[in-house]
């Protein structure tokens, strides 16, 4: 943790930047550095009764991926009112502006509060799932009112789920993860799943895009989602199907007993399913397709390099299974 005093450029632009029912004082600041893969921080005063959240530009104006990817969530957060995602209790961070003079792509009020990895790690080790389990229900009710926005209808296309899938294979290949059998298995996988993802129908509605659980905390008995550089137009089942496989990968990671995720899975899709509420033929789409988006949020995470290469070879052989058992399923 640094000190940044009252003197500080960054400490002066904040003073700049806040509005003014968000009195930044004119003394030490506190900078915690936050997992991720950009430059972000808490910033608090030294009273610890203010804080706020900081997103970094590498340079302004946005020249890499990543910068033009924090410009494009700062507009994200802009939209947010246009989108219904500011009404109630705070389903999103508040957002307090930007200064890009100091390198500060967007800066938010910080939320204090445990995420769903905290739940689902006290669930994997001690079997405590009713903390999970209340959990699970915000976040599918917070996802259903995601998905319920009013936006022109458009139909789901299956190309960009195929496209993602080529993608990761040959992310995998370059990685040394797949076999010659993966290689050849997941191509077939995707020709076979191609009728299958069309033969359902949806529209597109507007999905969180990175639904992992640390992007989701859970202050004062409501849930709140962080990180919408991601938010988009797209198939509900980018956001459902990774929060199954992040279970799937919770169990898997932290216990080598993957299938100890279907409980935590199923309550929460029933929970979805309650808070939309779905109708028959959404409810059939869901859980028919849910095992091929389900293997790409596997096959991602198998990118990870932090996790053990015995371990993300089995992410890969758990998306194969998943894939075969879900054609197996009836239509």
């Amino acid at each position: 943790m640094n000190r940044l005093n009252r003197d500080h450029p960054l400490n002066q632009a904040l003073r700049d930047l806040l509005p003014g029912d968000f009195p930044w004082p004119r003394a030490e600041v506190l900078l915690e550095p936050l997992p991720s893969s950009r430059q972000v921080a808490r910033l608090t005063t030294g009273n610890g009764e203010v804080a706020v959240v900081g997103k970094f530009f590498c340079a302004y104006p946005p020249a890499t991926d990543k910068d033009r990817s924090l410009d494009g969530e700062y507009g994200n957060y802009l939209r947010a009112e246009v989108l219904g995602l500011t009404q109630g209790a705070g389903l999103i961070p508040r957002l307090l502006g930007r200064s890009p003079q100091a390198r500060l792509g967007l800066v938010v009020e910080a939320v204090s509060g445990p995420d769903l990895d905290q739940a689902l790690a006290l669930a994997c080790r001690r079997g405590e799932n009713d903390q999970l389990f209340c959990r699970l229900e915000k976040l599918a009710g917070l996802l259903a009112v995601f998905h319920t926005r009013p936006l022109p209808e458009q139909p789901v296309s299956p190309q960009p789920a195929l496209d993602y899938l080529a993608k990761l294979r040959r992310q995998l290949r370059g990685l040394s993860l797949l076999t010659a059998e993966d290689e050849q298995v997941l191509q077939e996988e995707a020709a076979a799943w191609a009728g299958r993802l069309a033969r359902f129908p949806d529209h597109l509605v507007l999905a969180h895009g990175d639904a992992t659980p640390t992007n989701f905390l859970f202050p004062d008995g409501r849930v709140v989602a962080l990180d919408l550089e991601r938010l988009r137009y797209a198939d509900r089942l980018w956001d459902l199907s990774w929060v199954a496989g992040e279970m799937k990968h919770a169990w898997g990671w932290r216990t080598g007993h993957p299938e100890g995720a279907e409980s935590a899975i199923g309550h929460f899709f029933a929970s979805y399913l309650r808070a939309l509420p779905a109708d028959a033929a959404l409810t059939r789409r869901i859980f028919t397709l849910n095992p091929f988006y389900m293997a790409l949020a596997e096959l991602r995470i198998a990118r990870n390099d932090y996790l053990s290469r015995h371990y993300r070879l089995a992410l890969v052989a758990e998306a194969r299974r998943c894939l075969a058992g879900g054609r197996s399923l009836s239509l």
